[in-house]
């Protein structure tokens, strides 16, 4: 099993870097709130989400309500989903 602070913290950066590219700038890392993304924002960060991570989008959505407005938790669930998709192919491959 993996990690999981290790995984989290990989998982953070690479969320970071995702929403830096869509702001233009970085985000403050220490600042959980990410609800004053616009609609325009908001799906540009699930599809990039969605290929950083090859996770299907709906997926995303459906790990939580409000899924983009914090970061903490968009973290914990990118985790829980990389993490589930691991295990799946672990036990098919």
């Amino acid at each position: 099993m993996a990690d999981r602070p290790t995984e989290e913290n990989n998982v953070r950066e690479r969320v970071l870097a995702v929403v830096e590219n869509i702001l233009g700038y970085p985000p403050d890392a220490e600042k959980d709130d990410l609800s004053g993304l616009d609609s325009l924002q908001v799906l540009e960060l699930l599809v990039l989400l969605e290929e950083e991570f090859d996770i299907d989008s709906d997926e995303i959505v459906e790990a939580q309500l409000d899924w983009w407005t914090s970061l903490n938790g968009l973290v914990s669930s990118i985790t829980s989903l990389t993490e589930g998709k691991r295990a799946g192919e672990r036990q098919h491959g």
